[in-house]
């Protein structure tokens, strides 16, 4: 288990700490009294890749958390269900307009669907036995423990073998690991934040050139811009050796992310007195230097 190292501040605003009890969502029985005496459950057990082949391959992320709020309705103490969703359950909007929390749902993902599944099934157990329900959406997290993608990335930078695609102005919702910690102990907290859905992300988009540039000048390297129109030939061409089972540097679907533009909303989270602590440069820098600290880049 990984613990973070939070502000004593940040600790001291969550319930007394209870006894830590090894059990398995998908497994009934080792749930059976697992969750005596606890008021608050964070539930952010789930499968979080996109590389499943159909839905069934995230039944945890559904039928888990399903098990686990049969196992919450026996409890007499519960006072909060908080659930980790993802910004994939509405997708991501190649648009540089605010998406909040009234958007439809929408996903290209089994991941995506696999969690509007737990998002409607959180809703229909926990308004049946009157539950108060938080729900969260984390957008792009970053930060210390984080492996994929945001390793790689940066390693990318830090070995001078990334460069900027064009203008590199696309608008993209990151969120510093430490400032969604903080959204989910004050939305958990908030009488206001019952049976609520908020997204998880820093203060306000940055570009892809802001953050790429951040993480350079952390390691003094020089970012090189190519022309938009020969990136998309070369990767069209490396589409094919990708297609073959290769590894390219880039391909269609990465240069697509790479460009894409995403932003999500944090107006509803700020009501309820969220206040992201971290911007880019000192979100990135504990981040690089705890990678640095440990040799994991």
């Amino acid at each position: 288990m990984a613990v973070l190292d939070l502000p004593t501040a940040d600790w001291d605003r969550l319930p007394d700490k209870a006894s830590r009890i090894k059990a398995d969502i998908m497994d009934k029985d080792s749930l059976r009294g697992s969750l005596k005496g606890v008021n608050i459950i964070y539930h952010l057990a789930a499968r979080t890749d996109i590389d499943g082949k159909s839905l069934a391959d995230y039944s945890v992320n559904f039928d888990g958390t399903r098990n686990l709020i049969e196992e919450v309705r026996k409890s007499k103490s519960m006072e909060r269900f908080v659930f980790y969703s993802t910004q994939l359950v509405v997708g991501l909007f190649n648009e540089t307009r605010f998406i909040d929390e009234t958007e439809p749902y929408r996903t290209k993902t089994y991941y995506g669907q696999s969690k509007i599944e737990g998002e409607k099934i959180v809703k229909k157990y926990c308004e049946k036995v009157s539950l108060p329900y938080t729900i969260i959406r984390p957008t792009s997290v970053y930060g210390p423990w984080g492996e994929a993608p945001y390793r790689a990335f940066f390693q990318t930078i830090k070995r001078k073998r990334y460069f900027h695609v064009g203008k590199a102005n696309n608008m993209v919702s990151w969120v510093y690991v430490k400032n969604l910690v903080n959204l989910t102990i004050t939305a958990s907290l908030s009488k206001e934040a019952e049976n609520e859905t908020y997204f998880g992300n820093d203060f306000h988009p940055y570009t892809m050139r802001e953050i790429v540039d951040t993480v350079a000048r952390y390691y003094k390297v020089a970012i090189p811009t190519v022309p938009n129109f020969a990136i998309t030939a070369v990767a069209y061409a490396l589409g094919l050796l990708k297609a073959a089972g290769l590894n390219v540097p880039i391909y269609p679907f990465r240069l697509k992310n790479i460009k894409a533009n995403y932003c999500y909303d944090i107006e509803k989270s700020i009501k309820i007195g969220y206040k992201p602590q971290y911007d880019l440069t000192r979100g990135v820098q504990e981040t690089l230097d705890w990678y640095e600290t440990r040799g994991w880049i």
